[in-house]
C-alpha cells in the first residue's frame, strides 16, 4: 500500500504571500500619510504682525501686567495698536541724531498715561514723529487722545552712537528704564510709533516691522507619529503571522509517522517451484516411484 502523503504546502505559502502583500501595502500607505501630515502641517505660519487686526496696546504689552504682557514678545513686534489716554505734560522729549528719508533730525517722544482696570496708572511711550534738525516740534496734544501706531521693542544704549552731548529735554534712546525716572507710574517696556502724527511732524517708520512666525504644531506632529505607529504595528503583525505559520507547519511535519529505513515494498507474485531444486521448497522428482 502507498505510504501516507504530506500536507500540501501550496495554500499556506499562498496565504503568507497574500498577507505579506497586504501588510507592506499598509506600511507604505501609513508612511506616506505620515510624511504628508508632517510636510503639510508640522509648521504653523502666522500672518505678519502688520497684517493682523489693530488691538489696544494693553493686549500686547502693558506696564505691570501680571500675566506676561509686561514684556513685549517677538511675535508681537510690529503689531498695530491703539494707545488711549492723555499725554503726560512732564514728558516732552527729543531723541537727536536720528534720520528719516536721509534727513537728520530728532524724534519727538511723549508718554501717554492711562488707567488700568484696578484704577492704577500706567504709561506707554509714544514716538510722536520726526522733525528736521533745528525745526521746532508742535506742543503735546491736550486732552484725551487715541494714537494708532506700531509697537516696537525698547532701544538699547548702543542703538545710536553718541555724536554730541545731550541738551535739555533730550535722551539718547527710547527706553522705559529712562522714562520711569521721569514719572511716578510704571511705563511699558516698549514704545509705539505714531503712524498718523499731528501737523508739523513726520511719521517715523518702525525700525522692526515684524515678520511672520514659524513654529511647530504639536497636534500635526502627533498625527504624523500616529500614522508611523500604525506602520510599525502592521510590521509587527506581519512578523507574528509568519512566525506562527512556520511553527504550525513544523508541528505538522513533526506529527507525520516516520517511514522505517530499508522497508521493503509490496511483495510481487511468487516464483514457480522447480521440482528438481534440492533447496527447501522444491521436490526431487527423480526418486519418485
Amino acid at each position: 500500500m502507498p505510504g501516507p502523503s504530506r500536507p500540501a504546502a501550496g495554500p499556506g505559502r499562498a496565504r503568507a504571500l497574500a498577507l505579506t502583500a497586504v501588510a507592506w501595502t499598509a506600511v507604505a500607505v501609513c508612511v506616506v500619510l505620515g510624511w504628508w501630515q508632517w510636510r503639510s502641517g508640522n509648521v504653523v505660519v502666522s500672518a505678519p504682525p502688520a497684517q493682523q487686526p489693530v488691538v489696544a496696546v494693553e493686549e500686547v504689552v502693558a506696564a505691570g501686567a501680571p500675566d506676561g504682557r509686561g514684556v513685549l514678545v517677538q511675535d508681537e513686534v510690529g503689531r498695530r495698536v491703539v494707545v488711549s489716554g492723555v499725554f503726560d505734560p512732564a514728558v516732552d522729549l527729543r531723541v537727536p541724531s536720528r534720520r528719516v528719508d536721509d534727513e537728520v533730525g530728532s524724534w519727538v517722544v511723549g508718554v501717554v498715561r492711562s488707567s488700568a482696570p484696578d484704577g492704577t496708572e500706567r504709561g506707554t511711550a509714544v514716538v510722536r514723529g520726526f522733525v528736521p534738525e533745528g525745526a521746532p516740534a508742535p506742543p503735546l496734544p491736550a486732552g484725551p487722545v487715541e494714537v494708532t501706531g506700531v509697537v516696537q521693542p525698547p532701544e538699547g544704549s548702543d542703538t545710536v552712537p553718541a555724536t554730541r552731548a545731550l541738551g535739555p529735554g533730550e535722551v539718547r534712546v527710547v527706553s522705559a528704564a529712562d522714562l520711569v525716572n521721569r514719572v511716578d507710574y510704571p511705563v511699558a517696556n516698549a514704545y509705539v510709533t505714531d503712524t498718523a502724527p499731528q501737523a508739523g511732524l513726520v511719521a517715523v517708520p518702525p525700525s522692526d516691522p515684524g515678520q511672520a512666525t514659524r513654529r511647530l504644531d504639536l497636534r500635526n506632529l502627533a498625527y504624523a507619529a500616529q500614522w508611523w505607529v500604525f506602520a510599525g504595528f502592521a510590521v509587527l503583525l506581519w512578523t507574528r503571522f509568519l512566525r506562527d505559520d512556520r511553527r504550525d507547519r513544523e508541528a505538522l511535519r513533526a506529527a507525520e509517522p516516520a517511514e522505517p529505513e530499508g522497508a521493503a515494498g509490496p511483495a510481487g507474485p511468487a516464483e514457480p517451484t522447480d521440482p528438481t531444486d534440492p533447496r527447501p521448497g522444491g521436490r526431487d522428482m527423480s526418486t519418485a516411484r
